[in-house]
C-alpha cells in the first residue's frame, strides 16, 4: 500500500507540475524568433486574454501578405496563455508544413477527431498534448460533405468545443476567394480579427482589400499588430490597439 503524500511530496509536485508547463512553452518558444520588445509581446497576450474573458475564444489571425508573421503571433499567444494556466488551444491553418509551424509538427503525433452523428473524422497534428494543429483542408472535407447544410456547423462547432481557444492562421485573401463560399461559411465562427501590417510594404490600398473582405463575411477588426520590419529574423511587432 503507497504511504500518503506529505504537505513537502505535494510541493515537490506542484514544483515539477510547473517546470513541465515551463519547459513546454519554452520548446514552443524556440521553434520561432522571439519578439525584441518583451513589454509589447506582454500587452499582445494580455490583449487576447481580456477578450478570452469576455467570452471570446475564436481568434481569426489576417495579414497583407506576412504569413510567417501571422504564424509567429500564434504561437506568441500559445506562450502567453501557456504561462497562465493550462488551456487546451487549437491552430487551424492552411499551411502547416510549410513556414513557422514545420519544425512544431515534425515533433508532433497525428490523431484523428471522431465526429460521432455523421461518421466524420478531422485529422490533427497534436503537440505536447497542449497544442493541436488543424489544416484547413480537414475542414473544408466536411463542408464538401455538407453542401447547404447546416450539419457543417454543427460538426464545426462539435470540433471547436473540444478546445479553450482556437486560432484561425488564415490563408491569404486571393486563396480564400478559390473557395468564397466555404471560407465565408467558416468565417461564422470567427469572433475576433487581428490584422498584422508593415509601414513599409503594407500599402493603404493592400490594407483596405483585407479589410473590406472580411468585411464582406461580417467579421470585424478587432485589434491591428504593426510590424515594423518584415525582412529580418526578429521582427519587432507594436500592439496598435483595439479597433
Amino acid at each position: 500500500m503507497n504511504s500518503p503524500l506529505k504537505k513537502n511530496d505535494y510541493s515537490i509536485l506542484d514544483f515539477k507540475k510547473r517546470e513541465e508547463k515551463k519547459y513546454l512553452t519554452d520548446k514552443i518558444a524556440s521553434y520561432f524568433s522571439r519578439f525584441s520588445n518583451h513589454d509589447e509581446l506582454f500587452r499582445i497576450g494580455k490583449s487576447f486574454m481580456d477578450d478570452f474573458k469576455l467570452g471570446i475564444k475564436n481568434f481569426a489571425i489576417t495579414s497583407s501578405g506576412y504569413k510567417n508573421s501571422q504564424q509567429r503571433t500564434a504561437l506568441a499567444i500559445v506562450c502567453y496563455f501557456d504561462y497562465v494556466d493550462q488551456y487546451k488551444i487549437a491552430i487551424v491553418s492552411d499551411q502547416l508544413k510549410h513556414a513557422v509551424f514545420h519544425d512544431l509538427l515534425k515533433d508532433s503525433v497525428l490523431k484523428e477527431h471522431q465526429l460521432s452523428h455523421y461518421g466524420d473524422s478531422v485529422q490533427y497534428h497534436s503537440f505536447q498534448h497542449q497544442v493541436d494543429f488543424i489544416d484547413y483542408n480537414e475542414i473544408m472535407k466536411i463542408y464538401d460533405q455538407h453542401l447547404y447544410s447546416k450539419t457543417f456547423d454543427f460538426e464545426i462547432k462539435t470540433i471547436l468545443d473540444q478546445y479553450d481557444i482556437v486560432l484561425w492562421d488564415t490563408p491569404e485573401i486571393d486563396k480564400m476567394k478559390l473557395n468564397l463560399q466555404f471560407h465565408y461559411r467558416i468565417s461564422h465562427f470567427y469572433e475576433s480579427l487581428t490584422m498584422i501590417v508593415s509601414p513599409n510594404a503594407s500599402s493603404g490600398k493592400k490594407v483596405d482589400i483585407v479589410k473590406k473582405f472580411f468585411n464582406n463575411f461580417n467579421v470585424r477588426m478587432s485589434r491591428v499588430l504593426l510590424e515594423e520590419n518584415s525582412s529580418i529574423e526578429r521582427p519587432k511587432k507594436k500592439f496598435l490597439g483595439l479597433l
